[in-house]
């Protein structure tokens, strides 16, 4: 029983496996909906070699599986399973062309579309599923053939392939009329023909992708379309983006795509309110700093942005309003936050500094503070020119301007060095060389972070799990966050920089399983 179960479970990984390609457009991207709200494209044979599965040290634990295999199916199904895990593209598949994801309004179905290579060949995977009943006989159509698995349409031509999430027998019989007319589409009624899709799938990455704000969740939409302008609609907004593995980190980069003038003009406004940063303040924090955000502001642009909402403009007064653009217009150059520590006996401990052109709103700020509603235990106290301090019970936050720059930190020790450079600063950190030229950077210094006494005393009263994920962690160097121009992007850096990302990842995997 346990021989059948491992056999079946096999033989679908690798089904699933050969179905996960990527390469250039070709006909079968036809299936895919002209209206289709989100696509991904997955290069697989990439991953397969990032991930060092064609390594000879791999061999051992092929021939691991296949004997595992061979153990639970008769001779000929094992054949021909074997010459499919051997050489990918005897599946039927083309592993050397995409698969696609996609969700989209009129086919509101999970669905992955991959191309057909050798149609005999994808009969024979086919047949061998259906002798480990993992799949139901064969049914034929006027369009196209299937099957279904688990609950899941597998559709089939000579050329294309789809696996199609449905949820019960409304949904599989809707699905399978929809699915006649996809297989039917010509390109000038199909995705290809967007220029979103076209750039998307034109990048260099593991994965490609485009989303439709229409393809987030309803929650998230209805804020995001009530900050909008009227005549903008969310599916005028697309963001393109892309995965790719490398040598020591994972980099995930994005851009928005519109082919709307004003959703075009409101993205300019939006990349004029940052600018390049100097990295002015890296200098006055510690390399241990935990996160740390650095930004170039444009602080009259970010207001004018504010102030073009109309909502903002009737609920605000002209005088406050003015006052409003005077505390955003006296930031105007860098800005840098920390999160310096983090103990179980007092509060995280920040700094954040900001260069400004004067301390006029700090000092409108005091001179207002009975009209800010502060609590009982809350008070805002002068220090002296330009310095203050906002007491309460739990924690004081120390504020105020100096040499130009304005400064908040809730540690008196920061406090009393503010404006003094670390020995060991941001300057000395590995992600410091990420930071130039960008507009925006943050990053997670995730070493500093598994190196606090809290982490450390958690992991060790975790038990194996928490150990577990602990040795994981300690693969990461930092996570960062960053925007240059159009162009956003999320890396993951590990410690290790010689090796792929994927590969490090799976060897991981592999030493856990105790392959």
């Amino acid at each position: 029983m346990v021989k059948k179960m491992i056999s079946q479970l096999s033989v679908l990984a690798v089904l699933i496996v050969f179905l996960t390609a990527c390469s250039k457009q070709s006909e079968y991207t036809n299936v895919i909906p002209s209206d289709a709200s989100a696509v991904a494209a997955i290069d697989l044979k990439s991953l397969i070699n990032k991930a060092g599965f064609d390594d000879k040290e791999n061999e051992a634990a092929k021939q691991k599986v296949l004997d595992a295999l061979k153990s639970g199916m008769n001779a000929a199904t094992f054949q021909q399973l074997e010459k499919v895990i051997e050489a990918p593209s005897e599946s039927g598949i083309d592993v050397g062309s995409p698969f696609y994801v996609f969700t989209s309004p009129t086919f509101p179905y999970a669905t992955v579309v991959a191309k057909v290579n050798n149609e005999n060949d994808l009969n024979s995977s086919l047949d061998i599923m259906l002798k480990e009943q993992l799949i139901q006989p064969i049914t034929e159509t006027e369009d196209y053939r299937f099957t279904t698995m688990n609950g899941s349409l597998i559709a089939f031509n000579n050329s294309t392939i789809m696996i199609v999430a449905v949820n019960g027998n409304t949904q599989t019989e809707e699905a399978k009329k929809a699915i006649g007319n996809l297989m039917k589409q010509t390109p000038d009624n199909s995705i290809v023909k967007s220029g979103a899709f076209q750039k998307a799938m034109k990048q260099k990455n593991d994965v490609n992708f485009f989303v439709s704000m229409m393809a987030t969740p309803k929650k998230y939409r209805e804020p995001v379309s009530l900050a909008l302008p009227p005549n903008i609609k969310l599916e005028d907004i697309i963001v393109l983006g892309g995965l790719s593995f490398e040598k020591g980190r994972i980099v995930l980069k994005t851009e928005n795509y519109t082919e709307n003038d004003e959703v075009k003009a409101l993205i300019k406004k939006q990349q004029e309110a940052l600018k390049k940063s100097n990295n002015s303040f890296t200098k006055y924090f510690p390399a241990s700093t935990l996160m740390f955000l650095n930004a170039g502001i444009n602080g009259e642009a970010i207001y004018n942005i504010i102030n073009e909402n109309a909502e903002f403009r009737d609920q605000v007064s002209i005088a406050k309003a003015a006052e409003i653009k005077d505390l955003f217009s006296s930031f105007n150059g860098d800005i840098s936050g920390g999160l310096i520590n983090v103990t179980m006996t007092n509060m995280p401990t920040f700094a954040a500094y900001a260069e400004v052109k004067n301390g006029s709103a700090l000092e409108a700020l005091y001179k207002n503070k009975q009209n800010l509603g502060l609590k009982k235990g809350e008070d805002i106290i002068e220090l002296g020119k330009n310095e203050y301090v906002y007491k309460t019970k739990n924690m004081n936050v120390f504020f105020g301007v100096k040499d130009k720059f304005m400064y908040a930190t809730n540690d008196e020790l920061l406090y009393k060095n503010i404006g003094k450079a670390e020995d060991k600063s941001i300057k000395d950190t590995p992600y410091a060389s990420d930071m130039k030229g960008k507009n925006m950077f943050v990053a997670v210094n995730v070493e500093a972070i598994l190196d606090l006494p809290i982490v450390k005393m958690v992991t060790g009263f975790g038990g194996k799990e928490a150990k577990t994920y602990f040795d994981l962690a300690s693969q990461i160097s930092y996570l960062s966050s960053s925007s240059e121009g159009e162009v956003s992007e999320v890396d993951l850096c590990l410690k290790d920089k010689n090796v792929n990302a994927l590969k490090q990842i799976v060897d991981f995997a592999k030493q856990f399983a105790g392959i």
